[in-house]
C-alpha cells in the first residue's frame, strides 16, 4: 500500500496514489532539488490553529467531501509545482506554494479532531479558504496564491471529485463480484444454476472479456456449493428459474468493470494534464464524457445489486444525479447485501453444525449399546501372547498402537472439520467482510484480501481448466524439430541470396498499420489503451519494414525477417490458419533494373519451396496494374476497384457464380459488367501461352496501364526462364491479393500434393508506394518481396512425414551412452563429455543404475540410431562398445577412436546435417555418372 506520494515538477500521480491520500493514510511529500534550503511556509501549530478556526459557511450540499477536498489540494499542489501558472514563476515561489498546499493536506490528516476538512465546491470560496489557511505565510507565497487562476481551481475541483468517485467505483465493482456470490448462495426459494455461469456460455458463446472474467470468478467462489444446481445446462422444468438478476450477474458486472477501468485510465491521464500558461485553458470535455460513462456503469451495478436482494431498505430506486451520489448509493446497497449474505451463510452453517452434532450423539449411543451387548471373552481362551517371544510381543503391540493412533487422528480431524455447505470461496469472503465490519471502502486491505482470495481460487487448477488461446498452439518437442528444420532451410536460402537479417518490434503504433490492408484491416489486433500511445500487434512484416526504411537510412537493401505476426481471423487449425503465426519475409528495397528484384524474389520462393519436403508446388502470378486495367476496361467505377478485387480474389475458394452474386448483390455492380469481368479473370495457364493469347487477341486494346503491365510480365518471364524457375509459374488473372499496398507484380504459392488443404503457403509482390506513406512528400522507395507462411508449411511437412514414416517422431540425439554394470555413471559422463567436445549429439540416462535392456528399449522407442555401451572390463582396456541399432551390429573400439568410428558411420556434428546430405547427394550423382 502507498505510504507517501511525491509531488514535484515533471511528476505524475496515479489514481491509486490519489486514493491512498484522499481515502487512506498516505501523506504528501515534496520532491524537488533544493528543498532542504526551503524555509518553512507555515508551521504545524499555525496550520493546526488555522484548520481548527476555519469556518466554511456553505450548506453540506455545496461542500466537497473530505476525500474530494484532499484530492483537490493534492492536484492543485501538483499543478503549481510544474511552474507554469504562477506569476511571477520563480522556482522558490512555486516551491513555497506547493509546500504550503502539501502542509495543509498533511496537517489535516494529522489533526486530532474528528472533523474532516471539507472546503467549498465553489472555486472562489475554495480559494478564499486557502488564503485563510496560509495567512501566516510570507508575502511571496501570498502573492503567488493570489495569482492562482480561478479557472484552474475550478477545473481542479471538478477533476478531484471525479477522480475520487472513479477510484471508489472501480473498487466497488471488483467487490461486487464477491458480494453477488453471497446472493447466489442465498437465492431462495429457487436455486441458482451452475450453467448460468458455465464456461461454454461465456468463453465460447459470448466471449466478452469482462463477462468471461466475472463468470470465472463466480465459478471459483461457488464451486462445490450445495445451494447451486449442477448438472444439465437446462434446469428441471418443474423448478422455477432463478431471478434474471442472479442468472445475469456477469452480463451486468463484466461490462461495468471494463467500462470503469477504461474511465480510470482516461481520468489518470487527465489529472496529469497541466495548463501551459495562465491563458491556456483546458476544458472539461474529456473528463465529463469519461465520468458520464462511469456513472452509467455504476448505475448498472446498482440496478443489478438492488434486483438481487429485495431486502434492501436504505437505498432509493431513483437514478443518481451525479457519479458521487451513485457511488455512495452503490456502497450502501452492497453493504446491506453483504450483511444479508453473511447472515444467511452463518445461519446455515450453525444449523448444519447442530444437525451434525445430533447425528454424532445418536451414533455414539448406538455404539455404546452394541458394546454393552457383547460378551466378555472367556478366561479359558488363555493368554493371547502365549508362545510368543518378547520381540514378537513388542512387534504386535507396536502395530496395535500405531493403528489406534491413526484412528484417533482420523477421528480428531473429522471432529474438527467444519461442515461445508457453501462454495470453496464463500466462507473466506464472509470472514473478510466480517473483519471489515462490512465497510467496503474503509480499509484498502478489504479489496486486497478479496483479490488475493480470488487469485488463489482461480490459480488452483480445479475451478478452471487450463486452456490455450483460440487460434494458437503449443509445439511439442517432435513438432519443434520439424519447425526448426523448416526455419533452417528457409534461412539458408535467404542467406545464399545475400540477404541480411533485421528485426522490428512485435507491436507498432496503430496508425502505422491501419489503412494498409484493405478490408483485412478489421483483423488487426488492438492492444488495450494504457493511457498513452495507441498500439496494435503487427499484422505482417511488410508494413513494419516500410516504417523501418523510412526511419533508418539504409539505402538499397536486400533483407530477410523471420518473426511472429497476429491476425484476429477465424482460425482453422487443420488448414494451418492461426491467429499467431510466423512469417518468413525476403524483400529487396531500392532502385534496381526493371523486374530484376521481382524475378529474384520469385526465385527465392521457388528455392525455398523446392528445398522444403512438402511435395509439388506452383506459384500463381498476376500484375496489380493489369487487374486494375481489366476493371477499368469493363466499366467498374474507380472507387469500387479495391472492393471488386477483394471479390475476385475469392475465385480460388468459391465458384464464379457466387463471386458474381457478391459483386452484383453485395457490392452494387451491374450484371453485364460482372459478366465482362468474368471473361478475363477466369483465364489462367502457362506464362508464355497466356501472354501470347492476351497479346494476340488484343484483349486490352490501347489501354496504357495494361500494356505497361504486360511488358513487365514479358521481362519477368524471360528472367525466370533464364534462372530455370518459369516451370513453376502459372499466369492467373483472378489473383488479386487483398492487401491495398501492392502496386505491381503479385504472386501466391500453393501446394499441389498431399491431402492437407492449407491454401496459400506464401505470397508477395511489389509495393512501391508503401514506404512513401512514412516519408516526406515526393520521395519514393521501390520495394518488392515474398513471404512464406511457415505454419502452413509446417502442417504439410508434418503430414508428409507421418505418411512416409507413420509418425513424426524423430530422435533428438544421435547417440545414447549406456552402461553394463552398476555405479558406472561417472564413466558414462566422461565418455559423453568426449562426444560433446567433438560437437556430437549425445546424452546419458539421468537414472543412477538403469538396466541395459531398458536403455536399449528406450533408444529403440526414441529412434536413436547409435548406442555407446560403457562396461567395466572394456574400460580397463580403454575400449567401449558401439551399437548400430538400425543395422543391428556392434563393435568394440578404442576410446580414442570413438569419434572417428561414429563419424564413419554417418554421425555428423550438430548443425552440419545439411552439408552431409548435400555431399551425399553429390557423391551419389557422381557415382551414377561414373557407372553410366
Amino acid at each position: 500500500m502507498v505510504s507517501s506520494v511525491l509531488i514535484g515538477k515533471d511528476r505524475r500521480v496515479t489514481l491509486e496514489e490519489i486514493q491512498s491520500v484522499a481515502l487512506y493514510d498516505a501523506l504528501l511529500e515534496l520532491h524537488a532539488p533544493g528543498i532542504e534550503d526551503l524555509p518553512v511556509v507555515a508551521t504545524t501549530d499555525d496550520l493546526s490553529t488555522a484548520l481548527a478556526g476555519l469556518t466554511v459557511t456553505d450548506d453540506d450540499d455545496d461542500l466537497l467531501s473530505g476525500p474530494a477536498t484532499t484530492a483537490a489540494l493534492t492536484l492543485l499542489a501538483l499543478n503549481v509545482s510544474q511552474g507554469r501558472i504562477i506569476k511571477p514563476a520563480t522556482s522558490s515561489c512555486c516551491l513555497k506554494l506547493t509546500s504550503g498546499l502539501i502542509d495543509i493536506v498533511n496537517a489535516s490528516k494529522a489533526a486530532t479532531t474528528t472533523t474532516t476538512l471539507r472546503l467549498s465546491s465553489d472555486a472562489t470560496k475554495f480559494h478564499a479558504s486557502l488564503c485563510t489557511l496560509l495567512s501566516t505565510a510570507d508575502a511571496e507565497v501570498a502573492t503567488a496564491l493570489q495569482s492562482l487562476p480561478l479557472f484552474l481551481v475550478a477545473r481542479t475541483l471538478f477533476l478531484a471529485a471525479g477522480a475520487v468517485a472513479c477510484t471508489s467505483a472501480v473498487a466497488l465493482s471488483q467487490l461486487s463480484v464477491a458480494v453477488s456470490a453471497l446472493s447466489v448462495e442465498s437465492c431462495s426459494p429457487t436455486k441458482a444454476r451452475w450453467s448460468d455461469y458455465a464456461e461454454v456460455r461465456y468463453d465460447n458463446h459470448r466471449p466478452h472479456r469482462g463477462l468471461i472474467t466475472v463468470a470465472a470468478s463466480l465459478r471459483a467462489i461457488l464451486n462445490t456449493s450445495q445451494f447451486v444446481t449442477v448438472g444439465a445446462t437446462v434446469a428441471d422444468a418443474t423448478a422455477p428459474p432463478p431471478p434474471a438478476a442472479i442468472s445475469n450477474i456477469p452480463q451486468y458486472t463484466g461490462p461495468a468493470q471494463e467500462s470503469l477501468q477504461a474511465v480510470s485510465k482516461t481520468m489518470e491521464l487527465e489529472v496529469n494534464c497541466f495548463e501551459g500558461n495562465t491563458t491556456d485553458v483546458l476544458d472539461d470535455t474529456v473528463a465529463t464524457l469519461a465520468l458520464n460513462q462511469a456513472q452509467a456503469a455504476v448505475q448498472t451495478l446498482l440496478t443489478n445489486a438492488m434486483a438481487r436482494f429485495s431486502g434492501i431498505t436504505t437505498a432509493t430506486t431513483t437514478a443518481s444525479t451525479s457519479l458521487t451520489d451513485a457511488v455512495n448509493q452503490l456502497q450502501t446497497v452492497l453493504q446491506d447485501e453483504a450483511k444479508a449474505g453473511v447472515t444467511f451463510v452463518t445461519e446455515q452453517n450453525n444449523k448444519a453444525a447442530e444437525d451434525a452434532k445430533q447425528k454424532e450423539a445418536e451414533k455414539a449411543a448406538r455404539t455404546a449399546g452394541a458394546g454393552a451387548s457383547t460378551k466378555a471373552p472367556s478366561s479359558s481362551q488363555g493368554d493371547e501372547f502365549a508362545g510368543m517371544t518378547e520381540a514378537q510381543k513388542k512387534k504386535v503391540l507396536k502395530k496395535r498402537a500405531d493403528k489406534e493412533a491413526k484412528a484417533a487422528a482420523k477421528a480428531a480431524a473429522k471432529q474438527s472439520r467444519s461442515v461445508s455447505l457453501f462454495g470453496t470461496g464463500t466462507q473466506s469472503i464472509c470472514t473478510i467482510l466480517q473483519g471489515a465490519n462490512f465497510d467496503l471502502l474503509a480499509d484498502k486491505t478489504t479489496l486486497l484480501q478479496i483479490e488475493q482470495c480470488l487469485d488463489k481460487l482461480l490459480s488452483g487448477g480445479v475451478q478452471r481448466k487450463p486452456k490455450i488461446a483460440k487460434g494458437t498452439r503449443d509445439y511439442l518437442p517432435d513438432q519443434m524439430m520439424i519447425r526448426q528444420q523448416a526455419f533452417s532451410i528457409i534461412r539458408r536460402v535467404f542467406e545464399s541470396h545475400g540477404a541480411v537479417e533485421i528485426d522490428t518490434p512485435v507491436f507498432e503504433l496503430k496508425d502505422t498499420l491501419t489503412g494498409k490492408y484493405g478490408e483485412d484491416s478489421k483483423l488487426i489486433y488492438d492492444l488495450a489503451n494504457q493511457g498513452g500511445e495507441i498500439l496494435a500487434l503487427r499484422y505482417d512484416l511488410t508494413v513494419p519494414f516500410a516504417r523501418f526504411l523510412a526511419l533508418n537510412s539504409v539505402g538499397n537493401i536486400k533483407r530477410f525477417h523471420i518473426g511472429k505476426v497476429y491476425r484476429r481471423d477465424r482460425p482453422v487449425l487443420s488448414k494451418g490458419r492461426y491467429r499467431e503465426f510466423y512469417q518468413c519475409d525476403f524483400d529487396i528495397a531500392g532502385t534496381y533494373g526493371r523486374m530484376v528484384p521481382d524475378s529474384e524474389c520469385l526465385c527465392v520462393a521457388c528455392d525455398i519451396l523446392d528445398a522444403l519436403p512438402i511435395g509439388d508446388f506452383a506459384i500463381k502470378l498476376n500484375h496489380r496494374r493489369l487487374l486494375d486495367a481489366i476493371l477499368d476496361i469493363c466499366g467498374v467505377p474507380a472507387d469500387k476497384f479495391r472492393t471488386i478485387c477483394s471479390a475476385v480474389d475469392k475465385l480460388d475458394k468459391e465458384p464464379w457464380e457466387e463471386v458474381k452474386r457478391e459483386m452484383v448483390e453485395d457490392k452494387g455492380l451491374k450484371p453485364d459488367v460482372a459478366d465482362q469481368i468474368g471473361t478475363f479473370v477466369l483465364q489462367k495457364g502457362a506464362p508464355w501461352d497466356m501472354y501470347k493469347t492476351l497479346m494476340d487477341g488484343k484483349k486490352f486494346g490501347t489501354h496504357k496501364g495494361a500494356l505497361e503491365a504486360m511488358e513487365d510480365l514479358r521481362i519477368l518471364f524471360e528472367y525466370l526462364d533464364a534462372m530455370g524457375k518459369l516451370q513453376f509459374m502459372s499466369f492467373d488473372l483472378s489473383l488479386a491479393r487483398g492487401l491495398d499496398y501492392y502496386t505491381g507484380v503479385i504472386y501466391e504459392a500453393i501446394c499441389l500434393s498431399g491431402t492437407a488443404q492449407v491454401g496459400s503457403i506464401g505470397g508477395g509482390g511489389r509495393y512501391d508506394n508503401l514506404v512513401s506513406m512514412f516519408q516526406e512528400a515526393g520521395k519514393i522507395t521501390p520495394c518488392v518481396g515474398v513471404s512464406v507462411g511457415i505454419e502452413r508449411v509446417f502442417t504439410l511437412m508434418e503430414q508428409k512425414l507421418a505418411e512416409e514414416k507413420g509418425s513424426i517422431k524423430q530422435p533428438n540425439v544421435k547417440i545414447l551412452v549406456a552402461s553394463a554394470g552398476d555405479n558406472m555413471l561417472p564413466e558414462k559422463m566422461r565418455v559423453t563429455r568426449l562426444l560433446w567436445d567433438s560437437n556430437l549429439s549425445a546424452e546419458f540416462s539421468q537414472q543412477e543404475n538403469p538396466k541395459l535392456k531398458y536403455e536399449i528399449t528406450n533408444a529403440l522407442d526414441r529412434k536413436i540410431p547409435f548406442m555407446v555401451v560403457v562396461g567395466e572390463n572394456e574400460l580397463k582396456e580403454n575400449k567401449v562398445q558401439v551399437k548400430d541399432l538400425a543395422a543391428r551390429t556392434e563393435e568394440l573400439v578404442l576410446l580414442d577412436d570413438l569419434v572417428k568410428t561414429l563419424r564413419s558411420k554417418g554421425v555428423v556434428p550438430v548443425g552440419c546435417d545439411f552439408a552431409a546430405d548435400l555431399f551425399a547427394k553429390e557423391d551419389a550423382a557422381a557415382a551414377e555418372v561414373q557407372e553410366s
